[in-house]
């Protein structure tokens, strides 16, 4: 009777507690031949901002040709190669963006992890819904060529205290020269939808903006 009694209580135990919510991957990925379209969007439940001006943050799909960026793992490089990036797509605030900003509708988040190449030391700070630091982290230029790194993007994360949350981040360096990928966070709320066709004819004019100004000032 005992034993019953201990199994009951097990599962009532486990019955009642609340599975840990799962991780959310962003690999910019599903950009991949839609160079330039923002952010904002497809994806709901997060924000990408340009932290002064608001403007949305724009995928850059390297196999266009029109950055300075390398592939990791298979190295393949476009123009000078100098920015790492996971696969194909990356994620940046533009030519005309500045230090960038990500916000999380649910507010919710206990960390947030992400890749990067950047050619200056890069910052990575969390900020509660008071706008209070909660964390912060930073990492070295990692160009491929300039700064001799060979092991590919660069990785930062915070982490919210215990019982805190975190409800936006910000990023910066010493003149937007960075690209980030692979963002990775347990906030929750967040859904993705892949470009339409039609929304594709809609962006159209602001990629070709986009493309007239890369030329103007490609990452270097």
């Amino acid at each position: 009777m005992k034993s019953l009694g201990v199994c009951t209580a097990a599962l009532l135990l486990l019955a009642g507690a609340a599975p840990a919510p799962a991780d959310t991957l962003m690999t910019f990925e599903e950009f991949l031949g839609n160079d330039g379209m923002p952010l904002s969007t497809y994806y709901s439940g997060i924000l990408f901002q340009a932290a002064s001006s608001g403007q949305d943050w724009i995928a850059s799909d390297v196999t266009t040709g029109g950055y300075n960026a390398s592939s990791w793992p298979s190295g393949q490089q476009w123009g000078g190669g100098e920015y790492w990036l996971y696969d194909y797509v990356a994620a940046w605030t533009g030519v005309l963006g500045d230090n960038g900003k990500v916000s999380f509708n649910n507010a919710d988040a206990t960390f947030v992890e992400l890749g990067y190449g950047a050619s200056s030391p890069l910052y990575l700070e969390a900020y509660n819904s008071t706008g209070t630091l909660l964390d912060s982290a930073s990492g070295p230029a990692n160009l491929r060529y300039v700064n001799l790194n060979a092991s590919g993007p660069g990785t930062l994360r915070v982490d919210a205290p215990s019982g805190q949350y975190i409800s936006y981040v910000l990023i910066h360096d010493s003149g937007n020269f960075w690209e980030v990928d692979n963002i990775r966070t347990d906030a929750t709320g967040i859904t993705t939808t892949i470009p339409a066709p039609g929304a594709l004819l809609l962006g159209g004019l602001g990629v070709g903006l986009v493309k007239w100004l890369r030329a103007r000032r490609t990452l270097a």
